[in-house]
């Protein structure tokens, strides 16, 4: 009975990990002291190419597409489609323009064993893990644009359903905002791999940006002209690419054996690199963003709890209680000789 029990355990637990498995994780700590080249304009480039083709194809349909949400749901099954297909994910992995780092020429293993990530730490032991690419002044792993596209797509779903229910923008905003925290704080996150990830829930929050921008912006990016949709003005990706995106900069927190792993990897590998200039510099260009709806909601979601993890397990306080704990074994240190030498 134990047994059927904890295969059924780990049945359940699969299922679970489908979103992680399709989105990965990814570790912006390996690009410290590391320039990638901008890939905006070659990433923006496809996707106003694709997005146009697309309105194209829908304009020929026989059943035409009528409803603004409608068409934008449709868009975001185009780019992004259940269990993790991505359009934009499998050009950014094949075109040889965009920079990734670390390149394909290493492995799935050794970028595994290279990461924060790295270890044996149930309940998800091995973490599919994606590259790191620059957009603009961003850093980010590839695997937000699957949040970006999948989690963008049901937060703009509910977000609409929320005002046919009779809740203003900012109501329906905050129930779709509170609704992506709670899921990473259970189901996707704690459940599955240990992981809170702040950067995928600032890319969930992006995406609906985009979604509820394509037809609905001030101005909007595509109109219904003569009958037909048109994308009437470029999308620039960098409008909804933020410093949140970066996973060194808007740490995750961890638990459990996770937690004990990554910030033992944090603490020795990363807090003298943190004060390199190339760092520093990356961080006071990502500090001139204001945070996000989605950001200071989960602070205050956080607050609420009365407890930060995410601030506890940032690299400057680990850094600074590293240093702390280093003075008071010198001081230590040093009395234990004086009392020998007296």
């Amino acid at each position: 009975m134990k047994k059927v029990v904890f295969i059924f355990f780990l049945a359940i637990l699969s299922l679970l990990a489908l979103p992680v498995a399709y989105c990965a994780e990814t570790d912006q700590y390996l690009t410290w002291g590391i320039e990638l080249k901008d890939s905006a304009d070659e990433l923006n480039r496809y996707f106003n190419e694709e997005l146009s083709n697309y309105l194209e194809a829908v304009n020929k349909r026989a059943k035409p597409i009528d409803n603004p949400e409608e068409l934008t749901v449709a868009i975001y099954y185009h780019f992004f489609q259940f269990l993790g297909w991505s359009r934009v994910r499998t050009f950014i992995r094949n075109d040889p323009q965009i920079e990734k780092f670390p390149n394909f020429s290493v492995g799935k293993q050794t970028y595994l064993k290279m990461s924060i990530h790295r270890g044996f730490a149930f309940p998800y032991f091995f973490l599919p893990m994606a590259r790191t690419i620059r957009v603009g002044d961003i850093y980010f792993g590839i695997d937000k644009m699957c949040h970006f596209l999948g989690f963008g797509r049901r937060y703009y779903q509910r977000y609409c359903r929320h005002l046919r229910e009779g809740y203003t923008e900012e109501e329906a905003m905050r129930k779709v905002v509170l609704w992506g925290i709670v899921h990473e704080d259970n189901l996707v996150g704690k459940l599955v791999d240990g992981i809170f990830s702040h950067g995928d829930l600032e890319a969930n929050f992006q995406g609906f940006c985009l979604a509820r921008d394509l037809c609905g912006g001030k101005p909007p990016y595509i109109e219904r002209i003569d009958g037909k949709w048109k994308l009437v003005r470029p999308i620039d990706l960098r409008n909804y690419i933020t410093p949140g995106f970066d996973e060194s900069y808007n740490n995750s927190h961890f638990w459990a054996m996770r937690k004990r792993i990554v910030l033992n990897i944090l603490e020795k590998k990363y807090c003298d690199k943190f004060y390199l200039p190339e760092v520093q510099k990356r961080f006071e260009t990502y500090k001139k963003y204001e945070p996000s709806f989605s950001q200071k909601m989960i602070q205050e979601y956080f607050e609420k709890k009365g407890k930060n993890p995410q601030q506890e397990q940032s690299i400057q306080s680990l850094c600074a209680k590293k240093k702390s704990s280093d003075g008071i074994d010198k001081k230590i240190h040093c009395t234990s000789q004086d009392n020998r030498q007296s």
